[in-house]
């Protein structure tokens, strides 16, 4: 008869052998620091797969052996068996899921909302743990970097956005290295195809490829990519000011979709793998076609509307700035040397200051565009911002550790832009020194030739600077008077 025990072995043995036996040898392959933990999250991963096809059994048993909503069906008219019925019936709510994705990213206006809900679209429809995009970029140095730009967990949730990857490391940038077909397949003509880059990379094992960059906790489970070429609108040159009709298109932008299922301890299906690529087909041709009327939006607006607006903002400013110098130069003729350079920066600084919060309307209209402005303005917008008490960082791409487009246009907003300008005190301006850093290189000059605005801006964050050195230059002399002050009493 048999006992407690023996029956307490069996049960061990037949359901609890294997996901342990798998577990530990992924333990000895990966290391992690807390092994414990890393056993723990396996085996409750285990067992949360093992529920999920129970109840899928449950239910296709409560509708005679369908899985449940769908018909029974066949395709290609060929005989089916239980397990392609099941097959086809993925299938079917594979393609019926990318037909409602289709008309949701036709009613996106925006590409940071493009790319959330499709993302999000994504790691449901895949049973994804993670889906994120990056955009292939290049820093100041020329080095090629991949930037995570957007999860399906949010700008704020994921471990994953705002991170990059270079070249050197991760298995990510093959999807942009050509390859032979390796089917051999050939043109009309009998020529050999060209080599091209993968249509995707499914990297089944994450923790036994060498070259896998984590960040965060690793997991078992796998990584699916793939690079998307497109025509972008959404740069800094694209305007023609020549021939407006013709803009400056960038042919070779690259955006890389990918998804994962780090912690499900299972690789991404056939089935799973064609809808990512035909899915990201239809996001890449959404996306053109998105930053193409943006860039038309801006285009027309900037035609009709803020070229005329600021070129009569800049000749009032201008104008403006001229009468102040006069009346400086006569305020200044009464004043002791030793007091003219300090207090006439000092007015020069507050008199602009005064102009930005009078125009501070005008300025706000920067914050409308979509397509980016060139590295002069963005340089000048950040140092002015940064004297107004954001911190450099925050303004900067964190890949490329430039100045960004979509991190400083919310700050220039007429809500935002206008408080920072009237609350801001000479006497307790943050430190020059990345303002400093920010314009190096940038001229008056430069800055006039880009807008009227960048002008504007460029102007008071001069006359910001030379007013702190001012003062700095009087707490010196100040300080060496007290300390000859003080050397005369001691003797």
């Amino acid at each position: 008869m048999s006992t407690n025990v023996e029956f307490d072995q069996a049960y061990l043995r037949d359901t609890v052998s294997a996901p342990l036996t798998e577990a530990m040898a992924q333990l000895a392959i990966v290391q992690p620091q807390d092994p414990v933990e890393f056993l723990g999250q396996f085996l409750l991963k285990y067992v949360d797969n093992e529920l999920r096809k129970q109840e899928l059994a449950k239910l296709k048993q409560q509708n005679g052996g369908k899985a449940p909503g769908f018909p029974e069906y066949h395709v290609y008219g060929a005989d089916m068996s239980s397990d392609n019925n099941a097959h086809d019936v993925k299938l079917e709510q594979l393609l019926a899921a990318e037909r409602s994705i289709e008309g949701r990213l036709r009613d996106v206006k925006s590409v940071p909302d493009l790319f959330q809900v499709y993302l999000q679209w994504l790691a449901t429809t895949l049973n994804a743990e993670e889906a994120y995009i990056g955009v292939r970029t290049a820093n100041p140095a020329g080095q090629q970097l991949v930037h995570w730009v957007a999860s399906s967990r949010g700008l704020k949730s994921s471990a994953t956005v705002d991170k990059f990857l270079t070249e050197e490391t991760g298995v990510t940038f093959d999807v942009f290295k050509e390859v032979e077909d390796p089917t051999g397949a050939t043109d009309a003509d009998g020529n050999p195809l060209p080599p091209a880059v993968p249509r995707y990379l499914h990297v089944e094992n994450v923790l036994r490829e060498p070259r896998m960059k984590f960040f965060h906790v690793p997991k078992l489970g796998a990584y699916l990519t793939r690079g998307l070429k497109y025509k972008s609108f959404l740069h800094a040159d694209v305007f023609n000011e020549s021939s407006p009709e013709e803009p400056r298109i960038k042919d070779d932008a690259w955006l890389v979709v990918s998804a994962d299922t780090m912690g499900q301890a299972r690789a991404f299906t056939h089935q799973e793998i064609e809808s990512f690529q035909r899915s990201s087909a239809q996001l890449i041709q959404r996306l053109e076609e998105l930053e193409r009327d943006l860039y038309r939006r801006d285009a027309e607006r900037k035609s009709t509307q803020d070229d005329v607006q600021l070129k009569e903002f800049g000749i009032a400013f201008a104008s403006q700035v001229a009468i102040q110098e006069e009346n400086l130069m006569l305020q200044m003729q009464s004043l002791p040397e030793d007091e003219k350079t300090l207090k006439e920066s000092e007015l020069r600084l507050a008199f602009l200051t005064y102009l930005l919060v009078t125009h501070a309307p005008t300025l706000a209209v920067a914050s409308l565009r979509v397509v980016p402005f060139k590295s002069v303005t963005l340089s000048t917008f950040a140092a002015a911002l940064t004297l107004l008490g954001h911190q450099r960082k925050a303004m900067l791409n964190p890949a490329t550790q430039v100045p960004s487009w979509e991190r400083i246009a919310p700050l220039v907003q007429e809500e935002s832009l206008r408080p920072a300008l009237e609350a801001f005190q000479a006497t307790a301006m943050p430190p020059t020194t990345d303002a400093k850093q920010l314009l190096t290189g940038i001229t008056k000059a430069d800055a006039e030739a880009e807008n009227s605005i960048t002008a504007s801006l460029f102007a008071w964050v001069q006359a910001a600077i030379a007013h702190a050195e001012q003062l700095e230059a009087a707490a010196e002399r100040e300080r060496a008077l007290r300390e000859q002050q003080a050397a005369e009493e001691e003797q």
